[in-house]
């Protein structure tokens, strides 16, 4: 086992590699840099805090370095001008709005015109949601797209192929659950998990990132994944939340926290208890979470009856 970690840390640094050489053509001089709008969730009423980020293309965006003193516009769902603001030093800039009735409404964010830098215009979702309704997470990478033989390397989302299943399933999910999309992808590339998701036919709701470090996956030393986030979405509305992956990890993590979770098998015809549970060792035996296909999952929600395969109200 020991002689693993040598090698663990060089496929490591191989892959750190392959991410700067992947990004170093972008680095130019002549590189635009990004503008970011992150999806948000709020409830009728709700003040919420609508971010801008700008962010170096290439690289530097990779790290997430965000570009200081740059002057922002904010437009509201109605394309009117609501306020301007400089970027802070990580490239910065919210407002405060207060939500309305539930819906999701959509905000532009524009970079000034200035000689030093130019980026095309963002937009951002505000999902208002009613009191009480049910968040479905679920991983984009290890959830919604098909397995890669090396899920550590960074991929172009937009040439990655959906889970056959998954978008059927998650339409009948939305019809009594909000689906939350969690990705690892960097934030400059939400536009590109945004409009994966809306050519492969999965339903509307909001994109929200997990950091995580560059070796996660590679090395034994990488930290869990944390679900921050996750709870504080869920608990402070004090709604159920459910989770689907494929990342055994993420899964143990959320069970932990009390998330009813869903381990996602790679085929479609099968579902029920995971018989490899019980042969992974001590430390997974607190851990045995059923494992189910995604066409499965709607029904266990609660969001189909098997007689009438209409939609119903979601169980526990």
């Amino acid at each position: 086992m020991a002689a693993l970690k040598p090698m663990r840390t060089i496929l490591a640094l191989l892959a750190a590699a392959g991410c700067l050489f992947a990004a170093l053509p972008s680095s130019r001089a002549d590189s635009r840099p990004v503008l970011v709008v992150p999806d948000r969730l709020g409830l009728p009423g709700e003040e919420i805090y609508v971010t801008a980020s700008l962010y170096q293309s290439g690289l530097w965006g990779l790290l997430r370095r965000g570009i200081q003193g740059e002057l922002l516009q904010f437009l509201d769902p109605q394309g009117n001008p609501v306020r301007d603001l400089l970027t802070d030093p990580s490239g910065q800039a919210r407002i405060r709005y207060k939500a309305g009735a539930p819906g999701r409404y959509t905000f532009t964010v524009r970079l000034a015109e200035n000689p030093r830098c130019a980026a095309d215009p963002a937009t951002g979702n505000l999902f208002v949601l009613a009191p009480g309704t049910p968040l479905f997470f679920v991983s984009v990478e290890a959830g919604l797209m098909s397995p890669r033989s090396t899920p550590w390397l960074p991929g172009d989302p937009r040439k990655e192929e959906a889970e056959a299943g998954a978008a059927d399933a998650l339409t009948k999910i939305a019809a009594c659950q909000m689906p939350v999309y969690l990705t690892l992808q960097p934030r400059p590339m939400s536009q590109a998990i945004r409009s994966w998701l809306l050519d492969k036919g999965f339903p509307s709701g909001p994109v929200y990132f997990l950091d995580r470090p560059l070796s996660a996956g590679i090395l034994s030393e990488a930290p869990p994944p944390r679900i921050d986030l996750l709870e504080a979405l869920w608990q402070e509305r004090s709604v159920t939340a459910r989770l689907a992956t494929r990342d055994r990890r993420l899964a143990e993590t959320a069970a932990d926290k009390g998330m009813r979770v869903f381990l996602l098998t790679q085929a479609t015809e099968t579902s029920g208890p995971s018989v490899q549970e019980e042969a992974e060792g001590e430390e997974h035996k607190k851990h045995m979470i059923p494992v189910h296909a995604w066409a499965a999952i709607p029904e266990i929600c609660g969001c189909v009856t098997e007689e009438t395969g209409k939609t119903s109200s979601p169980r526990d």
